[in-house]
């Protein structure tokens, strides 16, 4: 029942943003009665808290799989970053959108830091399986640099021109880099 409400918590923050609906509409959404949504967030502070990480779960499924080796290992975020803003959401990230709304909350900020923190160690660990023999730190923060470029620009431009820029910005710094 959690992961329900989180899901349909989720869709609703993503579509209509954090301010724009009161509980009452977040319930109506998610189905539920007021008791059991707050049984399981018992404030507007935990649904969003339980919509990021629902959000996290999801994209981080999102960009599981792919080639295993080579520089396609990992590019692949990138790849299906552009994937998730075609076909899932376009409206920049729902992690610092919550953030943007909620400044002060120390959960929100942890929640987004965590989540951002997964993020660039992705990069890492895929550079890691790829180049073991060097250190990887500065690139793998190029490419979570222009992961998260992606994600705002997308919202202005288009995406799959975006999408190109990133991709050859990321080759080019792989490339610089030495890896291959």
């Amino acid at each position: 029942m959690k992961d329900k409400i989180a899901c349909e918590l989720e869709r609703s923050f993503a579509a209509y943003g954090f301010a724009e609906q009161g509980v009452d509409a977040l319930r109506t959404r998610a189905d539920v009665s007021f008791r059991t949504l707050y049984k399981y967030f018992p404030s507007r502070e935990a649904m969003i808290v339980g919509a990021l990480e629902y959000r996290h779960r999801r994209y981080f499924d999102w960009l599981a799989g792919g080639p295993q080796t080579g520089v396609e290992h990992i590019l692949h975020p990138l790849v299906r970053l552009s994937d998730w803003l075609a076909e899932v959401a376009n409206t920049g990230c729902l992690f610092m959108n919550a953030l943007a709304e909620y400044p002060d909350s120390e959960i929100i900020a942890a929640t987004v830091k965590s989540h951002k923190k997964m993020l660039a160690d992705e990069f890492k660990l895929r550079l890691e399986k790829v180049a073991s023999d060097r250190d990887t730190r500065l690139i793998a923060d190029t490419l979570f640099l222009l992961h998260e470029g992606m994600t705002q620009a997308s919202r202005l431009q288009d995406r799959e021109k975006i999408t190109q820029a990133a991709l050859l910005a990321a080759r080019a710094a792989l490339l610089a880099e030495k890896i291959e």
